[in-house]
């Protein structure tokens, strides 16, 4: 049997299409935002030639001017469960709606059921392709339907060079119409 040729973004939008979801993967990293470009910069930048830049690489000092607009999401397995992402920073400017600070909750503590299954397919597409992209989402949860997001989601190593989980941002904007 022939692998799967087609990028896992194309089947994640069409997974999107079929299940209702209300996020589309745009790999071309073209930010509208001029805040998510500059934070992509950084990512590449303290990458270089490695495949992932290491969590352990982004200092305060480094983030300095994202800090506020940024997450860190470690992907957790346990032996005999499922894997879990775990919000271990989250900056003031990315709390929204009615979760409140989710610093030191798992994801599927804070998103409706309905919803999980996207956000653990975009997480995990970034991780196991190991690129960051672009999400532009319409949100029907947290209180905030009526914006629209755009994010980064860009994975990170652990200290020994393995994907550990992920530096994530989002601008939200008021959707029209």
């Amino acid at each position: 049997m022939l692998p799967n040729l087609q990028p896992p973004w194309d089947d994640f939008n069409a997974r999107a299409g079929r299940e209702g979801w209300a996020a589309v993967c745009d790999p071309s990293l073209s930010f509208d935002s001029p805040q998510l470009a500059e934070l992509l910069g950084i990512w590449r930048g303290v990458k270089c030639e490695r495949l992932l830049p290491a969590r352990a690489d982004f200092t305060a000092r480094t983030l300095k001017r994202h800090l506020k607009d940024i997450a860190l999401i470690e992907r957790l397995h346990e032996a005999g469960k499922p894997r879990r992402y775990r919000f271990r920073m989250i900056g003031r400017g990315q709390v929204r709606g009615e979760g409140g600070d989710a610093t030191g909750k798992y994801l599927d503590e804070i998103i409706a059921p309905r919803f999980i299954a996207s956000w653990y397919a975009a997480y995990d597409m970034a991780l196991d392709a190991a690129v960051p992209l672009r999400f532009v989402s319409q949100f029907y949860s947290l209180g905030l339907d009526y914006m629209i997001a755009e994010s980064l989601v860009a994975p990170l190593a652990d200290a020994a060079g393995a994907p550990w989980g992920l530096l994530t941002s989002t601008v939200y904007v008021p959707r029209v119409g």
